[in-house]
């Protein structure tokens, strides 16, 4: 069974839908959020979706970017909904940069907030980017392969742990 790729937010779309999607889509199904009035919250992740769920043990991956509105109540909304249903997720974050100032405080405490929830918990600080002599273009792109990376690497991770509880 494919692991349920749940991704909130402008850049985690665009990351998945330019980069991620063809990649994975042998192992991954996937459910954009794009704002807090998608019709995802009507049809996607109702109580009989998150029964399924349960039932067949799908592995659940959260993979937000931070600092707006989208993905930071999204990721905060599905977090109850897994805690409160019994569905172990593992989540990645995507943290803005710290000239974005209170957006990225915002991300850090939401960040904080859901480590303690997940199997397999990553962040992407893009602040690192600053790190490689890259021009914006170049970085970007390295931000997206890295994010693939990461969750290459949950999804790995969190099947193994699942396992390993069920």
């Amino acid at each position: 069974m494919k692991s349920l790729l749940i991704v909130a937010g402008t850049g985690a779309n665009n990351i998945v839908s330019n980069y991620i999607g063809d990649q994975l889509e042998d192992r991954l199904d996937y459910i954009l959020i794009d704002s807090l009035e998608s019709d995802v919250w009507k049809y996607e992740l109702t109580i009989e979706r998150l029964a399924e769920m349960i039932v067949a043990r799908q592995s659940v991956i959260l993979l937000a970017t931070l600092g707006g509105e989208t993905g930071n109540h999204s990721v905060e909304k599905i977090s109850d909904m897994f805690c409160s249903s019994g569905i172990p997720f593992s989540a990645i974050l995507v943290i803005p940069f710290k000239f974005e100032g209170e957006r990225r405080e915002r991300a850090l405490a939401t960040a904080r907030y859901l480590q303690e929830k997940t199997l397999v918990f990553r962040k992407f600080d893009n602040e690192d980017l600053f790190s490689y002599s890259l021009p914006l273009k170049e970085a970007m792109r390295y931000a997206d392969k890295e994010i693939g990376r990461l969750l290459e690497e949950v999804i790995f991770n969190h099947k193994k742990l699942c396992y390993e509880r069920w």
